[in-house]
């Protein structure tokens, strides 16, 4: 452990040394600072459109800055390329970020949002346009058109979606959920059966109404699982793709498939061992959705 401490400063200090010789060529390309009132700071703060980037050089064992150059983030496109989706769209500068320190907004977390009174969680994109995270959105509308997933059924649930100026897809908006921690914190060797018991039932519950529905929870772990402060289990993250080892490809897609690791990990109290575990194929990256309808 202590070796690994000392590896995280010593990177640390690294970054500090090339970073400070460019901070003088940066400063002057930076925003101005924003107002440090409560409910003032938006997420087209912390969303740039744009990259700033140079190369470190050094001269007789001096570090020097080359020249600054810029790389956009949002690629122009064709109008015929416009995603659409049946949720409302909100920009970067609709959304106010909730933050606690004033002195030190841009430290802030910044998942933690709201719009008007609406309490919401930012999960960002990995890319501008990601087909990971329009396949997540895809299937909240695939949710929220379902008959039979009522708020009882808990899994995170879509309140819209953030697009730039040129409408493409940032990143999504979910309704928050009074969230303890994940299942991989929550359980432990002293966890109760009786809630072992609760967990795998409501688990399997809602998994189980999510194929009635014709959705598949493909990509299954257990930091896809919330405990919530009354000690009820979500899934969440329907972006795709399927983790290695919790998942195997012959039982992917069914009811058996999606709760089988999730269940053997619950009745272990953490204890399951994925190296036992036949590998399936490569995952994908995962949206953290770590936000669900309330009831």
């Amino acid at each position: 452990m202590k070796d690994t401490f000392d590896l995280v400063v010593s990177l640390q200090d690294s970054f500090d040394w090339a970073v400070t010789p460019c901070l003088a060529e940066f400063e002057p390309l930076s925003p101005a600072p924003p107002p440090l009132e409560i409910g003032q700071l938006t997420l087209s703060y912390f969303l740039a459109s744009t990259w700033f980037y140079c190369e470190l050089a050094a001269t007789d064992e001096v570090l020097a800055p080359g020249q600054i150059q810029l790389d956009p983030l949002w690629p122009s496109q064709s109008s015929e390329d416009v995603w659409t989706t049946s949720f409302p769209s909100f920009r970067p500068a609709e959304i106010t970020v909730i933050y606690d320190d004033p002195e030190h907004p841009f430290e802030s977390n910044y998942s933690r949002v709201r719009i008007g009174q609406q309490q919401l969680n930012f999960i960002e994109a990995m890319d501008v346009d990601d087909e990971v995270a329009k396949k997540e959105v895809e299937m909240h509308e695939r949710i929220a058109r379902a008959t039979n997933l009522g708020p009882g059924v808990r899994t995170s649930r879509l309140y819209g979606v953030v697009r730039n100026a040129r409408d493409q897809l940032l990143g999504l908006l979910l309704y928050s959920i009074e969230k303890d921690k994940r299942l991989s914190f929550a359980l432990g060797p002293d966890t109760p059966n009786a809630l072992k018991d609760r967990w795998a039932r409501q688990i399997r519950d809602t998994v189980a109404a999510l194929h009635e529905a014709g959705i598949v929870w493909g990509d299954v772990k257990r930091d896809d699982v919330l405990i919530d402060v009354h000690g009820d289990a979500w899934i969440v993250d329907f972006g795709g793709g399927r983790t290695e080892g919790w998942v195997d490809a012959d039982t992917a897609g069914t009811v058996d498939g999606a709760i089988g690791r999730i269940s053997e990990f619950i009745a272990s109290g953490g204890g399951f061992n994925l190296t036992n575990v036949r590998v399936g194929s490569v995952g994908a990256w995962l949206i953290d959705s770590e936000a669900a309808k309330p009831q």
